[in-house]
């Protein structure tokens, strides 16, 4: 079996045409247990919530200044601006997770 992987310019349509033509139902299988992993980490999408949680959308008004801070700080964090807020009051009311 040939596992030779070769690099296809996305912007040449007759080299894509043609590999696309040399897949055959032959050639399919079904993924093994590590490439099955694989497509599942690799899945998008909002992350599942806890069984019984449920977030409730809620309007604030925030001033600009105090909200582009809060999201340049978010984004440095690696988290959401929303979970900054929920964090934030939280703190503020001194509940814990």
């Amino acid at each position: 079996m040939n596992t030779k992987k070769s690099k296809t310019n996305e912007n040449d349509f007759a080299a894509l045409d043609k590999l696309a033509h040399g897949i055959t139902l032959e050639k399919l299988r079904p993924l093994s247990a590590e490439q099955r992993r694989q497509w599942n980490a690799a899945k998008r999408g909002r992350p599942a919530k806890a069984p019984g949680t449920k977030a409730v959308p809620t309007l604030i008004t925030v001033e600009p200044q105090l909200l582009h801070q809060a999201d340049a700080y978010a984004k440095k964090a690696g988290i959401s601006r929303s979970q900054l807020f929920s964090e934030a009051i939280r703190q503020r009311i001194g509940m814990t997770n």
